[in-house]
């Protein structure tokens, strides 16, 4: 820029080019005007945002050796971006609270969220469009567009016309999934499930906010949740079972699911799991776990029975001062091995019948309505069956064993005489009362180490 003389305006524009400022040296002679200005601005590439206001000001007033602020460009505004409020809970907490006291709360448990029909239950929040802006040079300031979301998908509700409101179309479960929302069906029971009721077999979620009486059963595909006492029942679900209060089984109870298992006691009897179970206390209960076995509780305690876990056990206590025969084991006994050993030879055999099968049909493939090719082709089917189920069968197995691996069973109380202890095929007893210990399996040996 060629230098300014001390008549001359003098413009300085700001780093990020959104202010300019006049500067007006004392003049020698004449004052100065807004054409003077103008041209000063138009050397200086100022073209947006110009106050003429403030140079007139400055002119009149004669404020001189001071800059003034005389254009002023406008900031870009982002937009926001359209959301979903929603109006039901989304966060649910399977795992039990521990209280400050070392209790646990099992009310604390959420598995499920009630909708009735016609509750709202989101509403949409459309984008806000940016505003561009622009320096004083002209130059455009873009700002960033607020997106608009897609539409919910999923069942079980309706979307208003203007497509801001989304209302359930039914009383039932509630659930999301990968941005999908499902509203499913729910049989829920305000009482106690009694032969009154009789017994439920349902495809969903059960929910009992009283208990389940002797001699009824309660079946679900779904999650089962019980607020009350469960006594000489049946309870069978798909997915988790959540028991707040437990199990009086008088050894006619029997709880099974392919999920996890909550309660807070369980006390005569039959208890699977195909994933973890968490609870207070077995009292003589006959127990089997694919995972975990975890009582976390301040008197968590195993006494009498025989319980077993795939991953392993977190308990208290095991046994009792009266020396009660109480079995506890983890890992996989011999018998998991050995249908192991069974299952590969058998698929070995198998495989090797389907290789004679198909090079039996290539060589029949151009005989027609040969009956031994049909027949081949149906041995075909009911051994390729056979293959499929044995290997499924064997890849679970498998798995299982490797599960095991590192297995250990602690207890932070005590174990007490009449304790006794298997990991895999390896079995140990307990002669005398002992504190804080883990059992673990080293090499052809049940070791117990101090915690």
């Amino acid at each position: 820029m060629a230098a300014l003389t001390i008549n001359e305006p003098q413009i300085r524009v700001s780093h990020d080019n959104m202010k300019a400022y006049l500067y007006l040296p004392g003049p020698e002679l004449e004052s100065y005007t807004i054409s003077n200005v103008t041209e000063a601005l138009q050397a200086s590439g100022v073209v947006y945002g110009i106050q003429e206001d403030k140079i007139q000001e400055a002119i009149d007033r004669q404020i001189y050796n001071e800059e003034v602020l005389i254009a002023e460009g406008t900031k870009s505004k982002d937009g926001v971006a359209g959301f979903y409020e929603y109006k039901f809970d989304m966060n649910f907490s399977k795992q039990p609270k521990v209280r400050p006291d070392g209790s646990v709360d099992y009310w604390s448990i959420k598995m499920v969220e009630i909708v009735t029909e016609g509750q709202e239950i989101a509403v949409y929040h459309p984008a806000v469009p940016g505003v561009d802006g622009m320096d004083v040079k002209g130059k455009p300031l873009i700002a960033k567009r607020g997106r608009d979301l897609i539409p919910l998908r999923g069942k079980g509700f309706e979307r208003s016309e203007d497509g801001l409101v989304y209302t359930s179309l039914m009383d039932g479960k509630i659930e999301m999934t990968n941005e999908r929302i499902v509203i499913l069906p729910v049989y829920e029971v305000q009482g106690d499930v009694d032969l009154s009721i009789g017994n439920i077999d349902f495809r969903g979620d059960v929910v009992v906010h009283g208990g389940v009486c002797s001699g009824v059963s309660v079946k679900a595909t779904g999650t089962i949740t019980i607020d009350g006492v469960v006594e000489g029942a049946q309870i069978e679900a798909g997915k988790d079972i959540v028991l707040r209060s437990g199990v009086m089984g008088a050894s006619r109870a029997s709880i099974t699911t392919r999920g996890n298992i909550s309660a807070k006691f369980f006390e005569y009897t039959r208890v699977h799991a195909n994933g973890s179970i968490q609870a207070d206390v077995f009292l003589n209960c006959q127990v089997s776990c694919g995972e975990s076995i975890i009582l976390d509780g301040k008197k968590a305690s195993i006494v009498g029975g025989r319980v077993g876990a795939i991953q392993g056990i977190a308990v208290h206590t095991l046994g009792s001062d009266g020396e009660v025969n109480t079995q506890v084991r983890i890992g996989n006994d011999a018998s998991v091995r050995r249908r192991i050993g069974v299952l590969r030879s058998k698929i070995e055999v198998e495989k090797a019948n389907l290789e004679k099968i198909e090079n039996g049909l290539k060589i029949l493939k151009d005989v027609k309505n040969d009956p031994r090719r049909t027949d081949l082709l149906r041995v075909k089917i009911r051994d390729t069956a056979l293959l499929a189920e044995d290997t499924a069968e064997l890849e679970k197995l498998e798995d299982q064993l490797e599960r095991a691996k590192g297995a250990t069973i602690r207890v932070i109380g005590y174990v007490y005489p009449g304790v006794r202890v298997e990991i895999d095929e390896l079995e140990v007893g307990v002669k005398e009362m002992q504190e804080k210990l883990e059992f673990t399996r080293q090499a052809d040996k049940i070791i117990m180490c101090a915690l």
